[in-house]
């Protein structure tokens, strides 16, 4: 009997001549379309409801499962290609012969499209019956899908398939989709395409939906590559015998290790969350009262004074939203790492209170230890692999990725049923980087909680509308959390859900002169505003004073010391805070048991440790033993999420809502003279006994006609650069010298609006700084429209051919970062600076500025060449930079040239 051709193709393979050295292209496809199977037939990741929004009925699902393993046994068929099958070098006569006119030159998921588009789509032969030219954009799209499960689309014009495939490839793959018609078509009666192929309705579903299609093709492939359940199988069989006895059994045992979706509890009310809270605060009590619709998206936009509980509030929406059947798990995303610890210490207590009490749901900080389910690790990941060819540098293979993917926590939260971390992870899923079909799959039937969108600039929120957009579209639901929202933004991302969820173009009306503060509520009904009342206790009036110099500071805290207070100066860049924190050691000859210097800049175990040392200091726990004669050198990074109190708080001029946030740690507790909580009281509230709490501004002596230069001096330089629209800081100074106050809830519109009010006009000397930035808002605005992906043309490239594999080049536009990791030498091994068990190489990195690093990079101690690409093959990081340092952690490790202290 003559062997098919098919045959003579390997899928995967180790070095060697021995006969288990390799396992064959046709085995492999159907080990992944077995996976794929499995997954939609046991609904994994939501697969089903996806099949459902195309067309297949509820009783559909294992029509639905079969016809997603039919398009999955193509997806490798690009490897059919003798220039890819030479990266095996062997002698072994029953695999095809190399060819030395053919030369691998594009990878070979871009080169089984170009093989579908350029030869295949053209043999009528494996065409279904009800074939049309009609449908050729449906199937184009199935194959991008298919060929692109290495976490991209593959390339739509592809100038080396010529140069890869000889005549006998091409008749070798059309020989095993023959049989795979046979299997399919045949035995499982896939005789026609479904009728969502022909339908307009369900076609233009099935572009938005293969975004999500593509990740479970991807989650297919990696199951379907681990060789712990699919060993390496060189027997020539018929394909029906390795499907049935081979593939589906061995499938079955795959899928059989992922979690379990975990069951949610009905809500019942806020002591199962929150034991600690006696009575809640208004806007709990609405969130607790506010009607859920029976079905479809919401959005909730909760508006608040800080301290008003709008965490808690949160919570409780989305523990009813998920009871509503509207989520199964929640996205916590806020605007920086430190910001992310502190959120995720508050929910490591709660959330499994939304999960039946004998699951194990999953609750993931993105970038640092976790409470993670380990069978979520141990069902994909698995090292053991990595023996698997690597084909070339920029194609690494299958294993390599998803232990890429899996080891790095920032990744990994986004498929946890609980996942905490910043907007950066989530504003990928709408980007054209590698695996973002990923990150839209986690965030699939998850709750996006929003904190602190204030944070960011006009790209971020570009891109933000259409995440939202496109969530809302799929029926997700969100929250957003602020304390100074503008009106022109919060209009923007109402607009920006309500398009999604109603599928047009439409705009809302919403209230111009809204109160303060508010809760919206915007689904299928319409939209709601409902003013809420502020409990006395968060009422509060901060006052406002000013300095113009440095050594007026350093008095003002040497005065706070002397009292017995703890004091915080936040300063806008990382350098001037590490300047002042030098200047306060050697003028005040404080050592490191009364100051604390805590910024962005540093490795991400020492940051755990200071943050977790500021908390001890000016936490709502801490007392006059602890607090008394300390000082917090700060960033912006304090300024969000951590529940701080100082006595006294200094601030480098910002921008009105960044002050707001800022004055909000200042005297956040009711405590004595002394600096101890005062008990709580039912009856008569108690209230504290520091006086009224008073915000130091740093900013330049006031100026009714500033002048360009007005920003310029020497300690305002790196202001002037981290708020380049200088109007911004002079209108704030402007409104905080007229009222001489923040008084909040009362003020908190006039203080936004005054400064943010799209019809306001700056002064004449600074008018080219604010119309410059507005460009480069509108600009931005425009960029992030232009990077981000099309969802409706369906998963494909698009115009802007642009995918990459870096992150923060594409969520923050203006800060082009690298990833730093720290080690050090012990007996000629490399060691991770961190001593954690969890994630030690995480907790190991640092980001810096790009440009930054690429100045000081031949003054920095680092690996050698072949060194560095061992380590980074090891610890799956192929763009990692790794710098030595020594390692005694005795003393603290300074680094001028990058500007950062370790430990």
């Amino acid at each position: 009997m003559l062997i098919e051709p098919f045959y003579q193709y390997w899928g995967k393979c180790r070095q060697g001549e021995q006969a288990d050295s390799y396992h064959l292209l046709a085995y492999h496809n159907l080990d992944v379309a077995a996976c794929g199977y499995q997954l939609v037939k046991h609904n994994y990741f939501n697969s089903v409801e996806l099949f459902q929004q195309i067309g297949f009925q509820p009783d559909e699902q294992e029509k639905a499962a079969l016809w997603f393993a039919y398009f999955l046994a193509w997806h490798d068929i690009g490897k059919f290609a003798n220039a890819f099958q030479q990266l095996f070098k062997h002698n072994l006569p029953q695999l095809v012969a190399a060819d030395p006119s053919k030369q691998y030159l594009s990878r070979h998921d871009s080169l089984g499209f170009w093989l579908w588009r350029s030869f295949l789509i053209e043999q009528r032969e494996i065409l279904l019956d009800n074939y049309d030219e009609k449908i050729d954009s449906t199937l184009d799209t199935w194959l991008l899908i298919m060929t692109g499960h290495h976490g991209k689309p593959p390339e739509l014009q592809n100038v080396y398939g010529k140069s890869a495939f000889t005549q006998q490839d091409k008749q070798a793959s059309l020989a095993y989709l023959k049989a795979i018609n046979q299997l399919f078509v045949v035995e499982h009666k896939l005789a026609q395409y479904p009728p969502f192929f022909f339908d307009k309705t369900p076609r233009k579903k099935f572009k938005q939906v293969s975004w999500l299609i593509a990740a479970i093709t991807v989650m297919s492939d990696w199951l379907g590559s681990n060789e712990q359940y699919f060993p390496f199988c060189s027997q020539v069989m018929p394909l029906s015998e390795y499907w049935h006895k081979h593939a589906i059994p061995q499938a079955e045992k795959a899928i059989a290790t992922l979690p379990k979706t975990s069951p949610v509890i009905p809500f019942k009310d806020i002591a199962t969350l929150f034991p600690f809270i006696e009575k809640p605060t208004p806007l709990q009590q609405h969130a607790l009262s506010c009607p859920i619709t029976d079905k479809g998206a919401e959005l909730f936009i909760l508006e608040d004074v800080t301290g008003a509980g709008k965490t808690e509030a949160s919570m409780i929406l989305a523990h009813r939203l998920m009871s509503a059947q509207k989520a199964r798990g929640i996205y916590i995303a806020l605007p920086t790492m430190a910001t992310a610890n502190a959120i995720y210490q508050r929910m490591a207590s709660v959330y499994g209170q939304l999960y039946q009490a004998d699951s194990h749901p999953s609750l993931v900080l993105a970038h640092g230890a976790s409470y993670m389910n380990p069978r979520f690790n141990q069902s994909i990941l698995n090292k053991d692999n990595n023996s698997q060819q690597q084909y070339k540098n920029d194609e690494p293979s299958i294993i390599a990725e998803c232990n890429e993917w899996f080891v790095d926590s920032r990744k990994k939260s986004l498929l946890a049923e609980v996942g905490v971390g910043t907007l950066d992870q989530a504003l990928i899923a709408v980007l054209p980087v590698k695996h973002q079909s990923l990150r839209l799959l986690g965030l699939q039937h998850k709750l996006l909680i929003l904190d602190e969108i204030h944070a960011y600039d006009s790209y971020m929120i570009k891109l933000l509308e259409i995440l939202l957009n496109y969530h809302a579209m799929q029926g997700g639901s969100a929250i957003i959390l602020t304390a100074t929202l503008p009106i022109f933004l919060r209009e923007k991302l109402l607009n920006a859900f309500y398009q999604g969820l109603t599928a047009s173009n439409d705009s809302l009306t919403i209230n111009q002169q809204a109160p303060f503060p508010l809760m919206t509520q915007l689904n299928h009904n319409g939209l709601i505003e409902q003013a809420l009342p502020t409990r006395e206790e968060v009422k509060r009036q901060v006052k406002i004073d000013w300095i113009a110099d440095i050594d007026s500071g350093i008095d003002k805290i040497k005065q706070a010391i002397q009292q017995g207070k703890i004091i915080c100066w936040i300063k806008n860049s990382v350098q001037d805070a590490i300047d002042l924190y030098q200047q306060l050691r050697l003028k005040l000859n404080l050592d490191t048991d009364s100051i604390l210097l805590f910024h962005s800049r540093f490795a991400f175990c020492d940051r755990l440790a200071i943050e977790e040392k500021t908390l001890q200091w000016a936490g709502k726990t801490s007392n006059y033993d602890i607090r008394h004669g300390k000082v917090i050198i700060a960033t912006q990074v304090i300024e969000q999420s951590l529940d701080l109190d100082f006595d006294e708080m200094i601030s480098d001029i910002a921008p009105i809502d960044l002050l707001i946030q800022r004055a909000g740690r200042l005297q956040r507790h009711v405590r004595d003279q002394q600096g101890n909580i005062k008990p709580s009281n039912k009856q008569a509230p108690p209230k504290d006994d520091r006086g009224q709490p008073v915000l130091t501004i740093l900013a330049p002596n006031w100026q009714d006609n500033p002048n360009e230069d007005w920003l310029h001096s020497p300690i305002f330089r790196n202001t002037s650069y981290v708020y380049s629209n200088h109007a911004l800081l002079w209108l704030t100074q402007q409104t905080l010298k007229q009222l001489g106050y923040i008084k909040m809830p009362e003020d908190a519109r006039l203080l936004i609006e005054s400064v943010y009010n799209q019809e306001i006009e700056p002064p004449s000397g600074l008018q080219y700084s604010f119309y410059d930035a507005e460009g480069k808002k509108l600009s931005q605005a425009s960029i992030a429209e232009q990077n981000t992906l099309s969802f409706e043309n369906g998963y494909c490239r698009g115009v802007h051919d642009i995918w990459q594999n870096n992150i923060e080049t594409s969520t923050r536009l203006t800060n082009d970062n690298v990833d730093i990791y720290l080690a050090y030498l012990e007996q000629d091994t490399i060691m991770p600076y961190s001593t954690s068990s969890d994630y030690a190489w995480e907790q190991s990195r640092f980001t810096l500025n790009k440009r930054k690093w690429l100045k000081v990079e031949d003054n920095i101690p680092q690996l050698d060449e072949n060194r560095l690409e061992k380590l980074r093959k090891q610890i799956h990081r192929p763009n990692a930079i790794i710098i030595l340092i020594e390692k005694d952690k005795a003393t603290p490790f300074y680094s001028k040239e990058l500007g950062f202290y370790a430990n």
